[in-house]
């Protein structure tokens, strides 16, 4: 009996959709914003905005990044789509910026990036990121660090 209750917990749990923890929710809470911070990155994923002979098309992102530097951070905060539906995947830098710093997970369903420059930087600046899962979307975030 004891062995069959086993089972069903197995295949009731294998059944149920992955839960995505927040990545890294705790430190982006925590960083102190830019006084001036001017942030996006357009809805983008993988959904249907067009056909081609492949079918579904993606979307490509471009993150932008405007700010003071005051010794804060500035966040995008983002919610991503993947087949019309609202999914949080995991966000891994693979070029870091030259001059700054950056942070990245997920709070609360939404995707975000923080930039911190470096103190006394002033000028462009850039980064790359890219989702996890099947996709791999990359995000080229550009930045523009104002005296």
């Amino acid at each position: 009996m004891r062995q069959g209750w086993w089972l069903f917990a197995i295949a009731v749990a294998g059944c149920q959709p992955p839960s995505v923890p927040d990545q890294n929710a705790a430190t982006l809470q925590a960083l102190t914003p830019a006084k001036r911070c001017e942030a996006g990155l357009p809805y983008f994923g993988h959904y249907q905005y067009g056909r081609d002979d492949t079918g579904l098309q993606y979307a490509a992102a471009d993150g932008r990044i405007a700010m003071a530097n005051d010794g804060g951070w500035c966040a995008i905060r983002h919610v991503f789509f993947r087949r019309e539906r609202q999914e949080t995947p995991e966000l891994f830098v693979i070029r870091p910026p030259a001059h700054g710093a950056v942070t990245v997970g997920s709070v609360a369903g939404e995707l975000r990036i923080a930039y911190r420059p470096a103190p006394g930087f002033t000028g462009q600046d850039a980064f790359e990121l890219r989702t996890g899962g099947n996709d791999r979307l990359p995000i080229p975030v550009r930045v523009t660090v104002l005296p």
